[in-house]
């Protein structure tokens, strides 16, 4: 029993140095997404020079597939499928989607979104990125959505460096959205962390997510 419990406790050990290790050093990452008619969605990040890493892939109507690295050796991450719906209750549930997510954009107050711009200007001078491009065509059914969002652009690319590789064009006359994200960079975990606890806590930001939530 007493062995046992020894190797318990070196083992909890080993994974809580793990997560530590996780939290505090740098994680390498690379994002790359794309939507047109179909989205496609890649990302990875790996830490400790590829000894952990996590992979993930989605592509429109299609199962999502996740797995973790540790060693080299692959594993995929399972998980529940909820019971299938007939495909014109999917359908109508995405027509329902894309008709309803316009409408947060009017409980974004300026305090909310002077606090996202502050923790995207800091989060993106902390990921020091070593390769970015984004090319984004929207539009959305409320033209004023459409406004509050170029505004909200306007705001952060003054604080992305190389902005030229940053190309926006929003559209007023119908609702589309389409674009294309290279991103590639570094981040410490522990610093996102703290940068996200001081935007929730900040005024106003709290109250906005609880309206969101409640929608």
């Amino acid at each position: 029993m007493g062995i046992f419990l020894l190797i318990l406790k070196y083992f909890l050990i080993f994974i809580l140095a793990f997560f530590l290790m996780i939290l505090f050093t740098p994680g390498y990452f690379s994002l790359n997404g794309i939507k047109k008619e179909r989205y496609f969605f890649s990302f990875s990040m790996s830490w400790l020079w590829k000894i952990f890493s996590i992979v993930i892939n989605k592509e429109e109507n299609q199962k999502i597939d996740n797995s973790i690295i540790i060693f080299g050796l692959r594993v995929p991450i399972t998980h529940f499928e909820k019971r299938k719906r007939s495909k014109a209750k999917d359908l109508e549930k995405q027509e329902k989607k894309e008709k309803d997510y316009t409408k947060y954009f009017s409980l974004f107050n300026q305090s909310f979104l002077e606090q996202s711009v502050i923790l995207i200007r800091r989060s993106f001078k902390h990921i020091l990125p070593i390769k970015y491009q984004c090319c984004l065509l929207y539009g959305f059914q409320d033209p004023a959505d459409t406004g509050i969002l170029t505004g909200f652009f306007a705001m952060v690319l003054p604080y992305i460096p190389d902005n030229d590789s940053v190309k926006i064009q929003p559209v007023f006359d119908k609702e589309i959205i389409q674009g294309k994200v290279i991103f590639k960079g570094r981040i410490i975990l522990a610093v996102l962390i703290y940068y996200f606890l001081q935007f929730y806590f900040s005024r106003g930001v709290r109250q906005t997510i609880k309206k969101i939530r409640k929608k």
